[in-house]
């Protein structure tokens, strides 16, 4: 089906050249587009979705969404990002020193994040959630804790044994 071009009917409250210093002391790209969207609103030189999207080489439903943040709240809320964080902080104190004293014990059997989030559980009957876990753990001790893999079912011993054998030298 065709889709029409939305044209923008947005009264901006905030003059060009107000929108123009915001634009210059900016230094985040996101909000830095945001504001060009309404600067080119403001100037009248662009006037539909599809043209704003284009320029600013997003998609004419960010440009809608904008607007809508625009329109609800002003240019605070428009500016105002919220995008994915650090979900550590779920994780408390008590468990962060665990799991520091824990991953930096050399003679520690812990293999997995999972077997660490049940020994949490156990030792400090806490429940942390696996994403949380994992993201503290690589970031903040860069761990890497791997589970080996099982080998294959068909796996001919007799023929590992050949391939492995030393080769003799002359």
């Amino acid at each position: 089906m065709f889709q029409y071009a939305k044209k923008i009917t947005l009264s901006i409250k905030e003059e060009s050249v107000e929108l123009r210093k915001l634009y210059e002391s900016t230094t985040t790209e996101l909000r830095r587009d945001r504001l060009k969207m309404l600067y080119y609103i403001k100037s009248g030189k662009y006037i539909y979705r599809n043209a704003i999207a284009k320029k600013l080489g997003r998609r004419p439903t960010t440009i809608g969404n904008w607007i809508k943040d625009y329109e609800t709240g002003g240019l605070s809320n428009l500016l105002e990002i919220h995008s994915g964080g650090n979900n550590t902080v779920h994780i408390s104190d008590r468990a962060k020193a665990y799991i520091s004293k824990t991953l930096s014990n050399s003679d520690t059997t812990i293999t997995s994040y999972i077997e660490l989030q049940a020994h949490i559980a156990e030792d400090l009957s806490e429940m942390i959630n696996y994403g949380a876990l994992y993201a503290h753990c690589r970031r903040k001790h860069k761990s890497k804790l791997k589970v080996s893999r099982k080998s294959h079912y068909k796996k001919d011993l007799k023929a590992e044994m050949v391939f492995k054998k030393p080769r003799k030298h002359f």
